[in-house]
């Protein structure tokens, strides 16, 4: 390999946590060799993670939440990438054991912004594993909706802006298992 890399960038430091989260566990978990050798870059307002491409081929396809895209396919040695992870969703991992693969967390597909032409409104489309029927929503804001659908489409409006709020799907029959999304609200 040639010395290139893979950054991710962030907006925020709630989601810098996440996906430190998830790329610790593919690395190895905390402690690993591979691990040590990732940067972690904060510089306000964007963080950013980056990872050597030495370690690529050591720990295989690198996604951020369940069935997601490999955010080294295709990848060209040599090269730097950059990927940003905007509002992006990224499943809950705890780097200290790296045990729940969280592969059959829930999946959040899309947020889309300014729902009915108001800027405080979001439209949240998830869905959880195929028969795990039933999930909680944290919106971020002290609200939650339970028992919510297995999938499906579900709005929700904000209290204000501008404002950042951590959305949490879980399923509602295990709660160990989530994902978490970052909503920014300009």
């Amino acid at each position: 390999m040639a010395g290139g890399s893979l950054t991710i960038t962030v907006p925020s430091y709630a989601m810098l946590q996440q996906v430190a989260q998830r790329v610790t566990c593919w690395a190895g978990g905390v402690g690993d060799a591979d691990t040590r050798r990732i940067q972690i870059v904060t510089s306000y307002p964007v963080q950013s993670i980056r990872i050597p491409e030495e370690i690529f081929a050591a720990n295989g396809a690198l996604v951020l939440e369940p069935g997601g895209a490999d955010l080294l396919s295709g990848y060209v040695a040599g090269t730097a990438i950059t990927f940003n992870a905007g509002n992006g969703t990224t499943a809950f991992q705890n780097p200290n054991t790296c045990a729940a693969d969280n592969a059959a967390a829930p999946v959040i597909t899309s947020v889309t912004m300014n729902v009915g032409g108001n800027p405080l409104a979001i439209g949240l489309v998830y869905a959880n594993d195929t028969g795990a029927g039933t999930v909680n929503i944290s919106w971020g804001d002290g609200t939650v909706t339970n028992g919510a659908a297995e999938a499906a489409t579900v709005n929700h409006t904000y209290p204000g802006r501008p404002a950042s709020y951590t959305v949490r799907v879980t399923d509602a029959s295990v709660t160990t298992i989530w994902t978490e999304t970052t909503v920014f609200l300009p």
